[in-house]
């Protein structure tokens, strides 16, 4: 297939989606049939992820990170790039912008939708930036706002998930964290496995455990969910020999007194090498993990880095493409 007719398909399915000029701010702003269509734009797109195809030739997008960030800003940026786009890029706009003079957030956005054609914004403040975001004239991606949502993180680990297995629909899954509060990647991906037919198992503490108003929505999806608490390392490790994927959304940890305390929860929930090879010796089966990244020392056994159940690394390159399938999408090419 020549390059024009390479790009009449991938406009077809972009036209298929029908997203153009929609702000991304949860998993839920997408239909399962979106979210599919993106899975397939994204497997299309591909051969693409070291090179470029110019489907955004002459858009600019706009990153504004009002808190640290490798994967998500880099990955989003590397996508539109290889669309053929351009990129402005606040990494640090609380010093280097006029938020630094106490611009608003609804005036920041206002002025810097008159530059770019979509904006991803990062922001320690879900309710001001949802606040916010409305007043912008180009469309908005949520690149995680405060302990809300990371809707495109999910997305990703999705269509990881998708890419190994084929389907979504009736994987077990276990979202695992001593603190499901502020886990925002784990609300999106709860959501999303529960919308395409996962039987989700959510681990935490108990008083940590997922916020209501996350699990009502999950719920409301029809689908098997269910909650495991304040487990020891051998009763999680126990739990988790029955799945498909444990996926570790990582938390914010606290730091000072509380630190200590949070580790040896933390240890509760340490994905044991040995658990997977037992599994896989047999059944003859992988149990995969995935983790959002960054992680930290002790979170989980690193001997999986170089194992078969590892996706983590996997997932950074299936980074690319979906994002570049999303902006693709938002943009309308």
């Amino acid at each position: 297939m020549n390059n024009g007719n390479q790009i009449r398909t991938l406009r077809s399915l972009v036209n298929s989606i029908g997203f153009e000029g929609h702000s991304l701010l949860s998993i839920n702003d997408l239909s399962n049939d979106q979210i599919y269509g993106l899975f397939e734009l994204a497997r299309a797109l591909e051969p693409w992820n070291r090179s470029a195809i110019p489907l955004a030739a002459g858009s600019v997008m706009s990153t504004l990170f009002f808190q640290p960030s490798t994967r998500t800003r880099m990955s989003f940026e590397t996508a539109m790039h290889r669309l053929g786009g351009a990129v402005i890029s606040e990494a640090n706009p609380l010093v280097t912008s006029s938020a630094a003079k106490e611009e608003s957030l609804s005036d920041m956005l206002k002025v810097v939708s008159k530059y770019a054609n979509v904006i991803v914004l990062r922001h320690f403040d879900d309710a001001g930036a949802r606040e916010a975001i409305p007043l912008s004239e180009a469309p908005v991606i949520n690149g995680g706002l405060g302990h809300w949502e990371h809707p495109t993180q999910a997305l990703l680990d999705l269509y990881t998930l998708w890419r190994q297995y084929g389907r979504i629909e009736g994987l077990k899954v276990c979202v695992a964290s001593p603190d499901l509060i502020e886990a925002r990647t784990g609300h999106s991906m709860a959501q999303g496995l529960a919308r395409l037919g996962a039987k989700v198992t959510l681990a935490s503490t108990s008083a940590k455990r997922i916020p209501d108003e996350v699990m009502h929505k999950i719920k409301a999806f029809g689908v098997a969910v269910e909650e495991s608490f304040d487990h020891t390392q051998d009763s999680f490790n126990e739990l988790i020999s029955d799945m498909h994927l444990v996926y570790l959304p990582g938390c914010s940890a606290p730091k000072g007194p509380e630190a200590e305390k949070f580790k040896v929860l933390m240890d509760q929930y340490f994905v044991r090498h040995e658990t997977l090879d037992a599994v896989r010796e047999k059944e003859g089966r992988n149990i995969y993990v995935t983790h959002t990244l960054p992680r930290r020392a002790g979170e989980m056994d690193l001997c999986i880095d170089n194992s078969p159940s590892q996706l983590y690394f996997e997932a950074i390159a299936y980074s690319v493409s979906i994002r570049m399938a999303l902006v693709a999408a938002v943009l309308g090419v």
